[in-house]
Order: C-alpha cells, then structure tokens, then sequence
C-alpha cells in the first residue's frame, strides 16, 4: 500500500530532476516549484490526514511532469 513517506520521496525525487531540468534548459522557475518546496518542508509524519498528504505529494509531482515536458512553452528563458 502507498503511504505518505512514499509519496513524499516521490515529490522529492521529482522536485529534484524538475529543477535540474530547469537549470539545463536554462528557464525560470514558477509558483510550482516553490509551492512543492514549501509542502516539502512538512514531515510526512505529520499531524495531516495521510489522504491530504499523499493527494498534494502526487498532484504536485504530476504539475511538475507536465511543466518538464512543456518548459519551453511554460517557463521563460534566462536573459544574459
């Protein structure tokens, strides 16, 4: 069964090669990614029903695939 530490290292995982990507293809990041850090900083242990946990873990890492696969249509490019 999944369990919010599953998904959690899910969302870390995929919050990680996010990023990198992001800094490869040389584009900005959005309100996303910054949302995903923030529910990152909350323990997968803690005092939250463990649905709500693991709804905002997959949610955020299936916005962050999406944004991947269309960064160059959703991100804007660093200027020099």
């Amino acid at each position: 069964m999944i369990a919010p530490t599953v998904t959690y290292l899910i969302l870390l995982g995929v919050q990680a090669l996010h990023l990198l990507h992001h800094r490869l293809a040389k584009r900005h990041i959005s309100f996303a990614e910054v949302l995903s850090s923030a529910v990152l900083c909350i323990p997968p242990t803690a005092a939250l029903p463990p649905w709500l946990l693991m709804a905002t873990h997959l949610g955020l890492s299936g916005i962050q695939v999406v944004g991947s696969l269309w960064i160059r249509r959703l991100s804007p490019e660093w200027r020099s």
